[in-house]
């Protein structure tokens, strides 16, 4: 791609945006009636949803028709970055909303919202057997078997790739034996994800989602310790930390203006601080687990506390870090409390998930609410190379006028600036620009910053 040039920052390459008739097999260029493609990614979410509008004088709702069961074949690129870092995929259309007719009486104005393709391969297999093995390869059974299907879609519904299962990010340290009762298969797989105890200890914080590049199942302590997704490079709040910036690997030219400017925050607001009172209710600090043992009668008090616990954890910084409230606040475990049943004998194994769980609830519940502790939503230039689950440097000013004696980087905020981990992205892309709402989360600051606190 070296013949291309990145002339703005936000530019963006549509290579191809075409709607496949579900009745009569035809395919439409929608580009010249686009208005706006919205592409929304989420660690949370298990699959890529989003939102097409266009602006219709041809009558093309009726005449092409539009049913709201048609294919999207979807392809952007931002200039100067390789195939395999563009968006490429084939959604599926599922329904039509928010019709209006501009002034002139003839150009409509609608919008189609889509999803992948996989989500309607879920709805439609409900699943009546029994699995059984290590939780990650009961995942890839049950994504292979039920979930994988062509990225790119035609006509006759084939295609040369498939959407794969492109990472597990983390081993287990238990079984998984169950039956599922006519769930569909990411509801097993949610299910599995919430029964997985992780090796050695760590975060069994495990996760199935979809970004723009493909399928994931891991915990996120295993993204974060080990780098498995990308650092998409420095970003900042304020022109004077612009020299400063460490802008990734050589992906853009950052000695030119444009390329400078694809790492600079057009807007950013806290959309959630701290709330230790919900933190404290909601089992986040400390909980309690009353595991009944249904085999020979007998109970144990399982008390989690995330300060003691949290050193064992990878973060979204490096270093010797602290959590993001204070050794000595007031904890009661009874203030959570969940009741778990289990029988040893029952499945033939002496780790299966009823048994380990008393190792997975309390870790689990409270590094996914850490995750949420701190969340920050920012607007950036957009970029086809980023997915959730990367992770972000963000460099925040101090918010308040500098001293003549102060040597650090100029405005810098060090305690609040620094990594933050990318759950949740959406693409807003028209003919012209592409820009990236992303939702980022911070779990714990760097010792060394607390220190430099102003006293």
């Amino acid at each position: 791609m070296s013949e291309e040039i990145l002339q703005a920052s936000g530019d963006v390459l549509i290579e191809k945006i075409t709607i496949v008739s579900a009745i009569r097999g035809k395919y439409l260029d929608v580009l010249d009636y686009l208005v706006e493609v919205n592409l929304y990614e989420s660690i949370f979410s298990p699959t890529l949803t989003g939102s097409l509008t266009l602006s219709d004088s041809r009558n093309l709702i009726r005449d092409f028709p539009i049913l709201g069961e048609e294919l999207l074949v979807l392809q952007v690129r931002t200039p100067t970055l390789d195939k395999e870092l563009a968006i490429s995929k084939t959604f599926r259309i599922h329904g039509i909303r928010d019709k209006k007719f501009a002034r002139d009486g003839t150009t409509q104005l609608y919008t189609l919202s889509f999803c992948s393709v996989e989500l309607f391969a879920d709805l439609h297999n409900p699943i009546y057997k029994g699995f059984e093995g290590k939780p990650e390869e009961v995942v890839t059974k049950i994504f292979n078997d039920y979930l994988k299907s062509p990225r790119n879609l035609t006509v006759d519904k084939t295609s040369d790739d498939t959407t794969t299962l492109l990472n597990i990010l983390g081993k287990t340290d238990n079984t998984i034996k169950f039956v599922s009762p006519g769930w569909t298969p990411i509801q097993c797989i949610n299910w599995i994800a919430s029964k997985s105890l992780s090796e050695n200890n760590t975060a069994a914080n495990f996760l199935f989602w979809e970004t723009s590049k493909g399928f994931y199942f891991g915990n996120l302590h295993n993204v974060l310790q080990n780098s498995q997704m990308v650092n998409i490079g420095e970003y900042f709040y304020s022109e004077s930390f612009v020299n400063t910036l460490n802008m990734g690997e050589g992906t853009y030219d950052t000695t030119d203006a444009a390329g400078r400017k694809m790492f600079g925050v057009k807007s950013l607001y806290v959309e959630e601080g701290f709330d230790q009172l919900r933190n404290n209710m909601s089992g986040y600090i400390s909980n309690r687990l009353l595991d009944v043992n249904l085999y020979n009668k007998n109970y144990v008090i399982k008390d989690y506390d995330h300060g003691t616990s949290f050193k064992n954890y990878a973060h979204t910084e490096k270093g010797k870090v602290v959590p993001m409230f204070a050794e000595s606040t007031t904890r009661n475990p009874l203030v959570y409390l969940k009741v778990n049943y289990s029988y040893p004998k029952l499945y033939g194994t002496d780790n299966n998930f009823d048994v380990v769980t008393k190792d997975i609830f309390g870790n689990r519940r409270s590094n996914l609410i850490e995750l949420n502790n701190y969340s920050m939503t920012i607007v950036i230039p957009g970029r086809t190379d980023i997915e959730v689950g990367s992770t972000i440097g963000i460099n925040l000013p101090k918010g308040k006028p500098l001293q003549a004696d102060d040597a650090s980087t100029p405005g810098l905020d060090e305690l609040y600036s620094g990594k933050y981990l990318i759950t949740s992205i959406t693409h807003t892309i028209n003919r012209k620009t592409h820009f990236a709402t992303m939702n980022i989360n911070k779990d714990c600051f760097l010792e060394e910053a607390i220190n430099k606190l102003d006293t």
